[in-house]
């Protein structure tokens, strides 16, 4: 019997930049704030049902672009009951095809802000794949820049950093509503970033966390359960490298593993999702056979 070592670790995912793809524009470029409405979360498989943005520029709104979009097909109910959003309202409307080149036009080269930037430009990007289109768009994530300007905020939703800015919400999780809270929260966080120094968006990661926070940001990082496993001695080097680091100096009520340490010491080493609850879990509808399947494989020797 030969034993694997190795280790049920609880991942941290280290967070994302706020600014992705930037092309260093200066911070007083145009921005198009935008929030899109849609029938899912998938951007593969699910639509768009409506657009909001608003263009800004010094700190003013100077345009808007706002319509419904017809995603051809059933809007689930659950989906309608947050969204405000029904069948009848779309059923008329012109669909992506047609939309799309309307947003292009109307974001010309100006710089992408949203909240929770990833799903709405992860939607933009899948359907100008699926149209042939270009996009190659610099955007700003809100949610990032939030939890690095303000660390003592517990929780991150649009509305409540809204609130503990004194900024009144109209309605929530309809498109232009959103973008204009986004609007009114992208502001306050231009001028503590131009306070901070920031001239360029390259610098916008740089000062947006305090060094204290910084210190502190692990805290905040959502953990999932994963099996690392030392295929060689250098691969057990290494998971006692990060099991050291774990617990001496990323240690907040569990030992956590970031996900850059482990890229960083990864030679040696076989990492696979932990069903319990692992990052990817199995889907619903896997067959009882398959369920059983997936049990069987994490049976291993831990350490």
């Amino acid at each position: 019997m030969k034993i694997i070592y190795g280790v049920e670790a609880y991942l941290a995912p280290d967070k994302n930049p706020a600014v992705e793809n930037s092309k260093g524009q200066d911070i007083d470029t145009t921005y198009c704030v935008l929030d899109l409405e849609t029938t899912g979360f998938s951007a593969t498989s699910e639509k768009i049902t409506e657009v909001g943005i608003m263009k800004m520029k010094n700190g003013e709104v100077i345009d808007q672009f706002a319509c419904f979009v017809n995603p051809e097909k059933h809007i689930p109910q659950r989906v309608s009951e947050v969204t405000n959003i029904t069948d009848d309202m779309v059923k008329d409307a012109e669909t992506i095809e047609k939309v799309f080149p309307k947003i292009l036009e109307f974001l010309g080269d100006s710089v992408i802000v949203a909240h929770n930037a990833g799903f709405d430009v992860g939607f933009l990007k899948q359907n100008a794949k699926n149209l042939g289109y270009e996009f190659d768009y610099t955007y700003i994530d809100t949610l990032s820049l939030a939890k690095d300007l303000f660390p003592e905020y517990k929780k991150y939703k649009l509305g409540r950093i809204a609130a503990n800015l004194g900024i009144k919400v109209e309605v929530a999780h309809r498109a232009l509503d959103d973008v204009d809270t986004t609007v009114k929260v992208f502001k306050v966080m231009l001028d503590m970033l131009k306070e901070r120094g920031a001239r360029k968006l390259d610098d916008i990661d740089k000062v947006s966390s305090t060094e204290e926070a910084k210190k502190e940001e692990y805290k905040k990082l959502k953990t999932y359960h994963a099996i690392i496993l030392a295929k060689n001695y250098i691969g057990l080097r290494n998971l006692y490298k990060l099991v050291s680091l774990s617990h001496v100096k990323y240690f907040y009520r569990r030992p956590r593993i970031l996900k850059s340490l482990l890229e960083k010491y990864r030679e040696g080493l076989i990492l696979r999702k932990c069903m319990r609850s692992g990052r990817i879990v199995p889907s619903h509808r896997a067959s009882e056979k398959q369920m059983k399947k997936l049990k069987k494989l994490q049976i291993f020797m831990i350490i």
